[in-house]
């Protein structure tokens, strides 16, 4: 098939989680199909390598830096999600309609709702979206944990996308989700396709875990990460050191916002902003934690740490509909207190550890691959394409 795929990042470092699915899906979709990949321009564009393992073309948007905020002021009042907004810029739709109009593309890709306005731009083309997850329920949890004008924001902005999420199911050949509870959501339709690890780039290792190290990784620019990293520095971590006096809790991710940064002023808080392999500092940590309390979708944190094989406590607000089973693949922890109680009895106990991490690494290799992941969306696309052009 000839693809054209929109995405509202260029999926390349992999430092968020929409950008690590779009490089895996189309490191896959690659092999068999042409691909044209859209997405705004980079302040440093890739070389020519990273286009080739992921697209047959790369086609990157221009727009100054300042219009994104003017534009999303000016549809406060609108009825689009924001967000949408801010991603979607008039050169984007540009850029999709003029490819449509002069090549013969099978189908138009949306990675996530944010760069859906595009639609409009090639109507005639058959649609799949990957939703990732319900963009409406991250903002609604977040909302939840918001005071003020900035809940009434949050709480207008779900509504928004709950509405636009619908719409888009109704008219999208195929859609895709991480997670049964976003499938839920948005559209009975739509299909699980669960994030995957790449079980290369993320080796298990048993014999590299230093003691007494707490690891918390993901883009700290994302607010259920930065709210998480700070509510276990300051509430949890000092209940953990009151009994593992030594402990250090590394907080590993770029983007760390200066209230994430100023954490390393508390008693054994490393805050390392971006690394260039997150593998690393998982491999040598004793525990990872996910005491996430909104966001949504399926965690790659969870995934890559299970991986890895380093043991994993988390909130059950965090898994989203992981097939994980507590005391088997992972620790659960229902509030603060009993997350540091988990993380001190894997602190302990060797041998739980152990017996969590190959449980983990063999659920990994089982169910959540990338190649895996990748080959499921290969074979729903062609089928519903072949449906479509059996229908004509």
């Amino acid at each position: 098939m000839k693809i054209l795929f929109v995405a509202p990042r260029f999926p390349d470092p992999p430092i968020q989680g929409d950008r690590l699915r779009a490089r895996q899906f189309l490191r896959v979709l690659r092999r068999w199909h042409e691909i044209t990949l859209v997405t705004p321009a980079t302040p440093e564009p890739p070389d020519a390598a990273t286009i080739a393992d992921m697209c047959t073309e790369w086609v990157p948007v221009h727009e100054p830096r300042w219009r994104a905020p003017l534009r999303v002021a000016s549809h406060i009042a609108g009825t689009l999600p924001l967000q949408t907004v801010l991603f979607s810029s008039p050169a984007l739709i540009r850029t999709v309609r003029d490819l449509a109009r002069h090549q013969p593309f099978d189908l138009l890709y949306l990675h996530t709702a944010r760069v859906a306005p595009v639609i409009d731009a090639a109507p005639s083309l058959p649609k799949a979206i990957d939703f990732i997850d319900a963009l409406s329920l991250n903002m609604y949890r977040r909302a939840r944990l918001q005071r003020g004008p900035a809940r009434l924001l949050f709480d207008l902005e779900a509504r928004r996308m709950a509405n636009y999420e619908r719409h888009l199911a109704r008219i999208c050949t195929l859609q895709f989700v991480s997670a049964s509870l976003d499938r839920a959501i948005i559209s009975g339709n739509a299909h699980v396709v669960a994030n995957g690890v790449d079980v290369d780039e993320f080796p298990y290792r048993e014999d590299s875990h230093a003691e007494d190290v707490i690891v918390f990784s993901g883009r700290m620019g994302y607010y259920p990460n930065s709210d998480a990293a700070i509510r276990f520095a300051r509430q949890i971590l000092p209940r953990i050191r009151h009994v593992v006096p030594g402990v250090r809790f590394q907080i590993v991710g770029a983007d760390p916002p200066l209230h994430v940064v100023a954490l390393r002023g508390l008693p054994g808080v490393e805050v390392t902003g971006y690394v260039p392999r997150i593998q690393d500092y998982l491999q040598r940590a004793t525990v990872a934690v996910a005491p996430l309390r909104s966001g949504s979708g399926s965690p790659n944190k969870v995934l890559e740490a299970m991986a890895s094989g380093t043991p994993v406590v988390a909130t059950p607000h965090t898994l989203g509909s992981l097939d994980v089973r507590d005391g088997e693949h992972l620790l659960l922890a229902r509030d603060d207190e009993d997350m540091a109680q988990q993380v001190v009895r894997l602190l302990r106990d060797t041998a739980l550890r152990l017996r969590l991490a190959r449980a983990a690494r063999a659920l990994i290799e089982q169910r959540y691959t990338c190649e895996g992941s990748g080959n499921a969306v290969h074979e729903l696309l062609v089928t519903a394409l072949t449906q479509i052009a059996q229908a004509r």
